[in-house]
């Protein structure tokens, strides 16, 4: 062929090259299609049939929509700009989809596959360490089974869990020293959240002590930096407080520094909060499902130490129940020591079989017991939202609200309404201080830049009497549609008008 001769890429069919992997290689490719076959439905429904509110999905679909359409991305359902809020650059990537129309849907189906990809360095580290690709494949689903995991799954769309899946590959690369990729693998999780920088910190020096140096160092250094540039520069410049979140740490001080001291200052306050009831059984939800195994490679476990310690000597209940986000971090570090441990006190192959069984068994065991999945006891609880006849009149009433107006609407309809700059949280902005807003309630927002409210009458609550004020005879809103409890009030006067006798 010449050098004038066009060049014709050919692409493989998806057929033949699944026939060229190997067999284990194939069996990890469908446990990872299974998972995303049945949270990809479940997660869709969800977004459907109205299961996720305006904390956190709003939030995160608000402010990527607002960035898309290069908007000041001041989230009006938190009351926050978007890195006022956390620190999230790998949203970024997500802008281009937003211009073909993406929204929730979207952001459900790429938490679930994303997260069902960090099956695929569990089994390559698992493989490598355990010489047994098929042993490795238990290992990778006993993270697919992880309660936990499928939890965060479950509980809308957080960027903290993207993290897990370029963590768990970073930590593998650096065992075959891909440095590289490596490197990669850190700035992605990086990108996901000012927390994750934390769990980079531990990351680095183990690789330095176990691994490598001098890549070890750079990282933990990379990852301190980071961490100090997103919490004491970006935040603060934005939001004028900075990590807002140091205020669950109640016990310990209000501020990072003081927190830290008295940590250090009073040990036995730390033991005593840690050794709660209700912490006890957050440990045991994530220990028991892979068999307390984690628990033999402490130094690897140490990845997710940082953040085990801020889970549980914060006040804040959700940071220490295994169905919220801000476990992210640890499933890093209980499925790597998991697998670690597997490999050092297996000894043999038969040593190493049996310890794998064993997590396999306690993973599936604790999949039916704690988990949100099909199998497990809590599916049929309400967890999931089912279809009703009553979304029918939900939809019809969101048809009636303009693409471009104003609109305060109640918690589990925002993130239907969210493709416009100004969508709040029902009360506000038409209460004082305003509710789940800012850092300290600034800058609340302008009631008379609301041109609709959409609401559910049973779940008016304390504030039943604003809602009659405004919807009255003569007030700022006319009622337009009024069915099976959900009401549509278009605004009929500016503030303070009357109508006309």
């Amino acid at each position: 062929m010449s050098n004038d001769d066009p060049v014709v890429t050919v692409i493989e069919p998806v057929g033949p090259r699944l026939r060229a992997m190997s067999a284990p290689a194939r069996v990890l490719v469908g446990m990872i299609a299974a998972y995303v076959a049945v949270f990809g439905t479940l997660t869709w429904q969800q977004q459907s049939n109205f299961g996720p509110f305006g904390f956190d999905m709003g939030i995160y679909d608000h402010g990527i929509w607002l960035m898309s359409r290069f908007k000041d991305p001041f989230i009006t359902v938190r009351g926050l700009e978007w890195f006022g809020h956390h620190v999230i650059g790998v949203t970024f990537l997500f802008v281009p989809f937003y211009w073909l129309g993406a929204g929730p849907h979207f952001l459900y189906l790429v938490e679930t596959v994303w997260l069902a990809v960090g099956a695929v360095p569990i089994w390559l580290l698992a493989r490598d360490r355990l010489e047994n690709p098929w042993a490795g494949l238990a290992l990778a689903a006993a993270y697919l089974l992880y309660p936990s995991l499928e939890w965060i799954n479950w509980w809308h769309f957080h960027p903290d869990a993207l993290a897990i899946t370029p963590l768990l590959f970073a930590y593998w690369l650096a065992t075959r020293r891909r440095w590289g990729w490596f490197a990669v693998a850190v700035g992605l999780a990086l990108s996901c959240k000012e927390d994750a920088a934390l769990a980079v910190v531990m990351l680095g020096l183990l690789v330095a002590w176990k691994i490598r140096r001098r890549p070890g160092l750079l990282t933990a250094a990379v990852g301190a930096v980071w961490f100090l540039l997103a919490t004491r520069v970006i935040l603060p410049s934005v939001n004028g407080v900075g990590t807002f979140y140091e205020s669950y740490f109640a016990g310990f001080g209000n501020g990072s520094g003081e927190i830290a001291y008295n940590i250090v200052r009073h040990p036995s306050r730390v033991v005593e909060t840690a050794t709660e009831a209700g912490r006890l059984d957050y440990y045991r939800q994530l220990f028991a499902p892979v068999a307390f195994l984690a628990l033999g490679s402490l130094p690897v476990l140490l990845i997710a130490g940082p953040q085990l310690l801020i889970n549980v000597i914060s006040g804040f209940g959700y940071t220490h129940d295994i169905r919220y986000h801000y476990s992210s971090l640890v499933i890093v570090g209980v499925m790597l020591a998991t697998v670690e441990s597997a490999a050092r006190y297996g000894g043999t192959q038969a040593g190493r079989r049996f310890l794998v069984g064993l997590v396999a068994a306690t993973a599936l065991a604790a999949n039916v017991a704690w988990s949100p999945s099909p199998i497990g006891v809590k599916f049929h609880s309400g967890i999931w939202a089912r279809p009703s006849p009553r979304h029918q009149s939900l939809r019809a009433a969101l048809d009636l609200v303009p693409r471009h107006a104003g609109v305060t609407a109640i918690y589990y309809l925002v993130p239907h309404l969210t493709h416009r700059v100004l969508i709040y949280e029902w009360p506000n902005p038409f209460v004082r201080p305003p509710a789940n807003w800012g850092v300290r309630g600034e800058h609340p927002g302008n009631p008379a830049k609301v041109d609709y409210i959409v609401v559910d009458t049973d779940l008016l609550g304390d504030h039943r009497g604003l809602y009659d004020r405004l919807t009255a005879p003569g007030g700022e809103f006319r009622k337009v549609c009024e069915r099976e409890r959900v009401v549509v009030a278009k605004r009929a006067r500016p503030p303070g008008e009357r109508a006309a006798s």
